[in-house]
């Protein structure tokens, strides 16, 4: 397909999948609820490299020609803007889970640990407490419902991979609001002890639903929602934009926002909503960078939702942030002076992600893997490096170089930012003689750099934040916010030691597997 024709597709699916805020507060928002709430909203865009936001701002701005609600944000006279060190108590780089507790609880633990220290202790959690105040709870994610990032706020589990007991806990924590993917784990087929946890959701009296249909039928309800839209994760924004059946059995995430922010903002005792865009970190440790850049896209549009409802009830306040750095997304300078960066940038123009890709290319032959490959990103490919995809895609994984845990997924995302210049007389020639896109990765794994923070608040000023802070403090500004005085029980570094144990490889590959499919 021609590039400027499917810019004009995509743009059109994109105006369908997500209307504008005000549409979709339209759509969803009771007309009665339009002021008074009060509350915290916490956004987090999961393994958001600032990288990607740059992608992200400067595609909007040449390519859709809008500015983001994330730039405008930023430039608030009322937004305070940090720096928070995202450590766990067990390593340098975190993982998404103990990111999560530091939040959730105030408290550090273990990498996979969810809400307890890694002693067993249970930490009472932001919901928890909230809860205990009367207010209203819940949570919306692009991943599994039973996912680190929100899992921490509701599960004491020293293993975020036990995610069917974690799905039980989802059960017992009585929040109002849980949507996101992740049906193999409530579905008495794919359940390894076959309880309907469905039917025991609803025998709890929450509304169950399972499409984007069912969801906006249900906004007169007032009934607790658990909504679950896919049998794993939920798809990549670039696949739910191109492929209209993800896009009609899936809602965005601006509109599950939406519902949930009709559903929580009714109670007058306040609420807590975490809203994550967890599928970037995904898309980051497959080292696709387009299809971060477009569910960062995604995220953005949610934020406009958000502050639509923010300038109606000044009394919530905002949080957006990252639990971490990944795989080193970042835009290299290309070409004589950078001159070609930009035009490298913008000539990312996939299809779908290298997940759907990969769903494809599956017992294919090596021409066919070509050709798909091709097709979705709309670059034409040497047989040699096809054939680097097609053994990434087929081989057993003997030895991992470099931290490269995901192939053919780093091979493809290498392949994409592959450009070729030629000297002649000891000068560079232009144009050059290949030119794909110019985002590299250092990895597929998590990256320890300070992560960003927003907080905004029309009746917030900030004055008492410092300009870098630990991540545990978000959990204090919460609860200074709300009014709640707790402290929970804490660990050192050293103490924690006593109680660390070595995984096996075999594990751990488990894990990494489990963590994105």
């Amino acid at each position: 397909m021609e590039r400027r024709h499917f810019l004009k597709v995509s743009l059109a699916s994109f105006i369908t999948l997500i209307a504008s805020s005000e549409e979709i507060f339209a759509k969803v928002m009771d007309s009665k609820q339009a002021k008074g709430a009060k509350g915290v909203i916490f956004i987090v865009g999961d393994g958001w490299p600032l990288g990607v936001i740059k992608a992200m701002n400067e595609f909007m701005e040449m390519k859709f020609q809008e500015k983001s609600n994330l730039s405008m944000l930023f430039k608030d006279s009322k937004t305070k803007l940090l720096l928070q060190n995202t450590s766990s108590l067990s390593s340098v780089v975190t993982d998404s889970a103990p990111a999560s507790v530091s939040w959730a609880t105030g408290s550090k633990t273990f990498n996979r640990s969810l809400s307890a220290l890694p002693d067993g202790r249970h930490l009472k959690t932001i919901f928890e407490l909230a809860k205990e105040k009367g207010m209203s709870c819940g949570f919306i994610t692009t991943t599994r419902v039973t996912h680190a990032t929100p899992a921490a706020w509701y599960s004491h589990n020293l293993n975020r991979d036990d995610e069917e007991n974690i799905a039980i806990d989802l059960l017992n924590s009585n929040l109002d609001v849980a949507m996101g993917g992740g049906d193999r784990f409530f579905n008495a087929e794919k359940r390894k002890d076959k309880k309907d946890l469905y039917g025991m959701f609803a025998s709890k009296g929450y509304r169950v639903v399972k499409s984007k249909e069912d969801l906006l039928s249900s906004i007169s309800d007032q009934s607790p929602i658990l909504g679950v839209f896919s049998s794993s994760h939920m798809g990549y924004f670039v696949d739910r934009l191109n492929d209209q059946k993800l896009s009609q059995k899936q809602p965005s995430l601006p509109e599950m926002t939406a519902v949930a922010l009709n559903k929580l903002a009714k109670n007058k005792k306040g609420f807590v909503l975490q809203i994550e865009a967890g599928r970037i970190d995904h898309a980051c440790h497959a080292n696709d960078a387009y299809a971060a850049m477009m569910d960062c896209y995604e995220l953005d549009k949610t934020i406009g939702v958000v502050m639509d409802f923010i300038n109606k009830n000044p009394d919530v306040m905002l949080i957006v942030t990252s639990d971490h750095g990944n795989s080193g997304y970042g835009i290299n300078g290309t070409g004589p002076e950078y001159n070609d960066a930009t035009e490298a940038l913008l000539n990312y123009k996939n299809r779908a992600s290298f997940e759907y890709m990969i769903g494809k290319m599956k017992n294919q032959d090596l021409k066919t893997v070509k050709e798909i490959f091709e097709n979705y990103t709309q670059h034409g490919i040497s047989l040699e490096e096809a054939e680097e995809i097609y053994k990434g895609l087929n081989e057993k994984k003997k030895i991992v170089i470099n931290d490269i845990w995901y192939e053919p997924e780093a091979t493809m995302g290498r392949i994409l930012a592959k450009s070729i210049y030629n000297y002649e007389n000891e000068k560079l020639v232009k144009p050059a003689k290949e030119r794909r896109g110019n985002v590299g990765f250092t990895s597929t794994n998590h990256t320890a750099e300070d992560q960003i923070v927003l907080v905004y608040g029309k009746k917030f000023s900030g004055s008492e934040l410092k300009n870098h802070i630990d991540n545990t403090e978000l959990f204090n500004l919460m609860c200074a916010y709300l009014g709640i005085k707790y402290i929970n029980p804490k660990m050192n570094r050293q103490d924690a030691k006593l109680y660390s144990k070595a995984i096996s490889m075999e594990e751990w590959e488990r894990h990494l597997k489990l963590h994105i499919s």
